[in-house]
């Protein structure tokens, strides 16, 4: 693709910057205590500017680096429930799973990494808002060819607004998932709905 560059990064290049920022946010964080004995509100307003952003350079870090998977053969029935329970989590509302697996089968994943990318995608979503409580959302979850498809679709109401952040979550997500051998689709229907599509390989 004309956009998709490769880049060569070492991985000991990217501990040595983590290892950098570590040591210049400690600092700072203690700058934040010191100040708060003189102004209170507008050192709460930093230390929150400042978490906002060292998350987002961890993203960066996280969208540059690379991943090294420790596999392990996880339930496809498990990878469904795992969605599920981010999603109730994050929206505050249940989430039922309606998943035409057969029993034996599995994927080859990094159960760490996959947690990692639901978090990612769920943080996409509006948080534990007493409107949505009510609300149910359903996971779906079938095999397709040598593949296991997730399936969720959500009102448009409950999609954050886009921002540059979100856009690097999102990419963050598709490059994990995309490293596992599988995929991640986001389509937007003409009901205004929003579906997101997880597809991951199966394990003989």
């Amino acid at each position: 693709m004309e956009d998709t560059h490769i880049v060569v990064v070492r991985s000991e290049v990217v501990e040595t910057i983590g290892h950098v920022l570590g040591n210049l946010f400690q600092r700072m964080y203690h700058l934040i205590d010191v100040a708060a004995g003189a102004d209170p509100t507008s050192a709460a307003s930093l230390e929150g500017s400042t978490r906002q952003l060292e998350d987002f350079l961890q993203l960066v870090i996280d969208y540059f680096s690379p991943v090294s998977l420790v596999f392990q053969h996880v339930p496809a029935t498990d990878v469904v429930q795992g969605l599920a329970r981010q999603l109730s989590d994050t929206v505050g509302c249940s989430v039922k799973i309606d998943a035409k697996l057969p029993s034996e089968s599995c994927s080859l994943v990094d159960p760490g990494r996959l947690a990692r990318t639901f978090s990612l995608l769920a943080s996409r979503l509006r948080t534990n808002t007493a409107d949505e409580s009510s609300m149910a959302l359903r996971v779906v979850g079938d095999v397709t060819g040598r593949s296991i498809r997730l399936t969720v679709t959500l009102p448009a109401r409950l999609i954050q607004p886009e921002t540059s952040e979100a856009e690097i979550r999102w990419a963050v997500a598709e490059k994990l998932l995309e490293t596992h051998g599988g995929t991640l689709r986001q389509e937007t229907r003409s009901s205004g709905e929003v579906l997101w599509e997880i597809a991951l390989p199966l394990q003989p």
